[in-house]
């Protein structure tokens, strides 16, 4: 699951001046370049890891003078005391969703969803504004760009309600595994399945392209959206951040 997890985080890295994403001491860590805690950090989940080696994970991470993060499942016993040790603060736990298979998501009929060019990151960044998607201070546009939407990992989605643009999401594909980010409905148009249906989308066309399973991170209050359309809880993962 990090795997896949570190893979996705590397293709958007890869597309940033700053960012980098890797293996270290068997920890997945990126850095994205953006400054905020989530979007930067060590991701662990190894019931073998060690204090020491998260810290020094945490450590490579640090060095990007970047508010950063601590993820790990709850088998790595050692990341609490990682965490502690840094003067980490305690955040809300994740949940961490897989879908082995197709996921259902019936396309309202007044939805329309096409794929997004590259040309129209900008697009992406105005509905997942609208949404409230990303924390404070972080606007869309500067994590998903048009070099993003570029990479050939990457598919971008918008679905249209006439000829306004209400939904959009994105996904990663890296080896056989699609990942689901970036999933935002304008709050006017919440709650009549065009995030499901965007979603459903984005998995259809990836497992089209060879993948067999997805996966996604969600909060408490997305978790009936994904579970609707199939997907299942994996673990929780506990999480830590700079102030």
């Amino acid at each position: 699951m990090v795997s896949a997890l570190v893979a996705s985080l590397d293709v958007v890295a890869r597309a940033r001046r700053r960012g980098w994403a890797r293996w270290l001491d068997g920890a997945g860590a990126a850095v994205t370049g953006l400054p905020h805690p989530s979007l930067n950090g060590v991701w662990a989940v190894d019931p073998a890891g060690s204090v020491e080696a998260i810290e020094a994970a945490l450590a490579r991470v640090a060095a990007a003078d970047l508010p950063y993060c601590l993820e790990a499942s709850p088998a790595c016993a050692a990341a609490p005391a990682a965490a502690a040790a840094l003067g980490l603060v305690a955040g809300p736990e994740v949940g961490v969703y897989v879908a082995e298979g197709p996921v259902r998501g019936q396309r309202p009929p007044e939805l329309a969803v096409r794929r997004l060019q590259p040309p129209e990151a900008a697009l992406h960044a105005q509905i997942a504004d609208a949404a409230d998607l990303l924390p404070p201070g972080i606007d869309a546009d500067a994590l998903v760009t048009p070099a993003v939407l570029a990479r050939p990992e990457v598919r971008g989605y918008v679905g249209e309600v006439g000829d306004r643009p209400v939904a959009t999401a994105l996904s990663v594909t890296t080896g056989d595994a699609v990942a689901a980010f970036d999933v935002a409905t304008v709050p006017e148009h919440r709650r009549r399945g065009y995030a499901t249906a965007l979603v459903a989308r984005a998995v259809s066309d990836a497992r089209a392209a060879g993948a067999s399973w997805s996966w996604l991170q969600a909060s408490d209050a997305a978790a009936g959206l994904y579970e609707r359309v199939g997907f299942t809880l994996l673990e929780r993962w506990r999480t830590w951040g700079t102030n």
